[in-house]
């Protein structure tokens, strides 16, 4: 939600504050209790609060960002950190590392993915109740600074790196496959300063590859700039049409195609769902309204406000809704939040529980009705209603939610990768794994064997309908140890339901 909206080029703001040391009613009563209240006050977090009850009777995207929050959110953005370029993930208060990022600072060290982090620096983090937050902010730091690790490999042998932290690409197109011979995949998880780029790069690759046919993925995407999003609009929709319109106060902005696209003519499928948010909406929708493709999945978050971020003097911020933003079709996708934020927060629950995920789902309210170019009806105020509805399959994600929170899979598939490194070799490319590599079943007893050392009940997990899941799981991380994210989202694709049918639909044209 933090990072789903529209940043104008210029990324921050100074607000006009024409004299800093002007004070108001507000700055009054704050020095008068902080002046004359009994107890010791936070006069910083009595501010902060003050701006929280301000904005909160505005919209739910504008948001008050903390200074210390500040850096970490504009990361994601900008595209690029200061870091060593790993991923980790928690469980049982242990640190383990789930992947080594190509060309990063970690890359080609004696770290390795399965890694237990003990120690960082001078202080010893194995058994600490540490959050994500507190993790990434002792791992990184200033460009070129010292950082140390002290880590247990999976055969537990204790080895120290000492690495200096680099630009660390933070990237938004995370995937990049041939799913057939014909039919390229593009996985993007946000709209950062750089997905335009990212995105373009990796649409030239599979061409290059002779795709013909196109699916992107945006599911779970929160948004970002709506720049990348008309960017990318702009390689797949052919002739000057207008894209996006955004009307605030006190302007209004139209958006249309310019240039000659990368991919113009082909078959294209968007995936979508309930996360799926603001810049993702933006692109499914331009889609949808000029009938340039199919968009598959479950109802969008519904989001259609464009914020900008200013910059306050003591460097926190304020990101405030400065427009609405309309699609082709003349629709605004934005959902009421009459009822207050918490009512809107609380939305997509509420679609759970009321079974809209897993059955075909129109909005309670009375939608406002479009139409596409070729009159086909589309909707207002209520996200992005796909073409073809997926409904969620809570079946297997029920079963296996408890599961997935211990790591097992990532974990075994650590450990018998660090011992069994010759088997992998044969497998050159992603292609060839892809098409060759299985879960045997002496791997899966292993497997089992495995999970039950962590007191995990493995009954439930031999069920029949739950082993292809598990074995899917395994291959999926299995190729990203060997071929990164690529890797994982391709062996993923072979049980995703949503891919699935995207693929039967393309195939049929």
């Amino acid at each position: 939600m933090m990072i789903g909206f529209r940043l104008s080029r210029s990324f921050n703001h100074s607000l006009p504050f024409t004299n800093k040391n002007s004070t108001t009613h507000v700055d009054d009563m704050i020095q008068l209790i902080a002046d004359k209240y009994v107890d010791s006050i936070d006069t910083k977090k009595l501010v902060e609060n003050g701006i929280e009850g301000i904005i909160s009777q505005l919209d739910p995207h504008t948001v008050y960002i903390p200074k210390e929050d500040l850096t970490r959110v504009n990361e994601e953005l900008e595209g690029e950190f200061y870091g060593i370029g790993v991923e980790f993930y928690l469980t049982n208060d242990t640190i383990r590392i789930a992947s080594i990022l190509s060309n990063g600072p970690a890359d080609h060290t004696e770290l390795q993915a399965g890694d237990q982090i003990i120690q960082i620096d001078d202080s010893i983090v194995s058994g600490k109740q540490l959050t994500d937050e507190e993790v990434i902010k002792r791992i990184r730091g200033n460009l070129n600074t010292e950082v140390k690790l002290v880590v247990l490999h999976p055969n537990k042998v204790k080895a120290t790196c000492v690495l200096h932290r680099g630009i660390v690409p933070y990237k938004s197109v995370v995937a990049s496959v041939m799913l057939t011979p014909t039919i390229g995949y593009i996985k993007i998880r946000l709209f950062s300063e750089p997905t335009f780029t990212e995105f373009k790069t990796a649409l030239e690759q599979l061409l290059k590859r002779h795709a013909q046919k196109l699916i992107i993925d945006v599911r779970d995407n929160p948004g970002g700039y709506m720049e990348a999003v008309s960017n990318i609009a702009d390689e797949l929709i052919a002739g000057n049409k207008n894209l996006i319109t955004t009307k605030g106060n006190h302007e209004t902005d139209i958006r249309k195609t310019s240039n000659l696209g990368l991919f113009e003519k082909g078959d294209l499928a968007i995936l979508v769902n309930e996360g799926s948010a603001s810049a993702s909406e933006i692109l499914s929708g331009v889609i949808q309204d000029l009938d340039r493709g199919i968009v598959i999945g479950r109802r969008t978050f519904g989001k259609g406000l464009v914020q900008e971020q200013f910059e306050l003097p003591d460097g926190s911020a304020l990101r405030i809704t400065t427009a609405r933003y309309y699609l082709p079709s003349g629709r605004c996708i934005q959902k009421s939040y009459a009822k207050g934020k918490e009512e809107y927060s609380q939305d997509i629950i509420r679609r759970f529980h009321n079974g809209q995920l897993s059955i075909h789902d129109s909005t309670h309210a009375k939608p406002e009705i479009f139409y596409t170019t070729s009159k086909r009806k589309v909707y207002g105020g209520e996200g992005i209603t796909p073409d073809i509805f997926v409904p969620l399959d809570t079946t297997y994600d029920a079963s296996l939610e408890d599961f997935y929170a211990t790591h097992a899979v990532e974990e075994y598939a650590h450990r018998y990768y660090f011992y069994h490194k010759n088997e992998f070799t044969t497998y050159t490319n992603l292609d060839l794994f892809s098409r060759q590599f299985s879960i045997s079943k002496t791997m899966m007893d292993e497997f089992y064997a495995y999970t039950k050392s962590l007191n995990i009940n493995t009954s439930e997990l031999q069920q029949t309908q739950l082993v292809q899941k598990l074995q899917t799981l395994l291959r999926a991380e299995f190729a990203k140890l060997l071929f990164q994210s690529n890797g994982h989202y391709l062996e993923m694709s072979k049980d995703d339901t949503m891919i699935q049918l995207a693929l039967k639909k393309l195939c049929a044209n």
